[in-house]
């Protein structure tokens, strides 16, 4: 069979599994380029075992073997995602950012964790940037952008926007979450393979204590990369780093549900900073159960619990005034609150 001819019958899904073995395994007579291809679709193959396979040759690929196909125009797109997302070395990552074909939406995303000197690579790329301004918006929530990386940010939207700003907080941010959110979760996975939650214990404190340990061994990228991409497990741990830029980024991950904002919000072993950010949002304070937890949680700031409070019911609001774990502020405006409805009723 033609090396063509094996490509296209992977992606029909005609080839029987011995061949799909041979081919995960590097036996099949492709060329580097198309054996690259035929691995990363592999990567995905419904046998397990297949899919470990392709990515275990894929790992043994020196960066010489792999650099020149991830420098070509011609690289296939999927190969550029994977070692975009995978990015097991900077030398290949590079690669990935300054080819031309590499998608416009995995230089965004990946734009919110690149170290200084990669950022600059990006933003060489203008015609890419004006196709995908979200690129800017990504470097400008980088934690690693220097600030003259951030003022050559401001020049490029000087230059091509007519110097229109956009603050960037969550809260505004919500265009930007959404449009992640629609590409598929294939697109943003990580490799697993440094931070394995196979054969962690099954009770759940010790659990977070092992898992707490994996990750505190990881650099400060790393953890960018994971709370931004990781699975609600990590996430939940990721949100109380003594790191402020980390835990912020958990907010920030294509991957967050409505669910784990509620729990967030209710959490008092986190950072205020995260409550206010919460609170500043006008996508995730849509959520009434939000909105509460917020109000009753004694570590959100006073001026984001007085601005919500308007918002709840009265019978938690009664709950509020005898509450003494909460701000005295807080309790005395739930009460003042409470007063002011009592009257509206009456006079009706």
């Amino acid at each position: 069979m033609a090396a063509n001819d094996i490509l296209q019958a992977l992606v029909s899904g005609k080839v029987p599994s011995e061949i799909r073995s041979a081919v995960a395994r590097g036996m099949a007579p492709l060329s580097p380029e198309d054996s690259c291809r035929a691995l990363v679709f592999l990567t995905n193959d419904s046998d397990r075992e297949i899919a470990a396979s392709a990515k275990k040759t894929l790992y043994e690929l020196s960066d010489e073997e792999i650099l020149p196909y991830l420098k070509s125009q011609s690289c296939d797109r999927s190969v550029l995602e994977y070692f975009g997302i995978k990015s097991r070395s900077d030398t290949l990552l590079q690669a990935v950012i300054t080819n031309p074909s590499a998608p416009g939406f995995l230089i965004e995303s990946l734009c919110l964790s690149l170290p200084p000197q990669m950022l600059t690579s990006v933003l060489d790329n203008r015609v890419r940037i004006l196709e995908f301004p979200g690129i800017l918006k990504n470097i400008r929530l980088n934690p690693l952008a220097t600030p003259d990386i951030q003022r050559l940010v401001q020049e490029i939207e000087a230059e091509f926007f007519g110097n229109k700003k956009t603050e960037f907080t969550v809260g505004q941010h919500v265009e930007e979450e959404q449009a992640a959110s629609s590409i598929p979760d294939l697109e943003f996975e990580i490799p697993t393979e440094d931070l394995s939650l196979e054969g962690l214990p099954l009770d759940n404190q010790t659990r977070d204590a092992v898992l707490g340990q994996k990750l505190s061994s990881l650099s400060f990228r790393e953890k960018i990369r994971y709370a931004l991409f990781g699975n609600r497990e990590i996430r939940a741990l990721l949100i109380r780093d003594t790191n402020k830029e980390i835990s912020r980024m958990v907010l920030r991950s294509p991957k967050m549900t409505e669910a784990e904002i509620e729990s967030i919000s209710a959490m008092r072993g986190i950072g205020d900073d995260i409550l206010r950010e919460i609170g500043n949002s006008k996508e995730y304070t849509k959520s009434y159960n939000v909105v509460h937890n917020l109000v009753r949680n004694p570590k959100t700031p006073p001026v984001i619990s007085q601005r919500l409070i308007f918002r709840l019911r009265s019978q938690h609001l009664t709950m509020l005034t005898r509450d003494r774990s909460i701000p005295d502020a807080v309790r005395f405006n739930a009460t003042r609150t409470l007063t002011q409805r009592s009257r509206q009723g009456s006079q009706r």
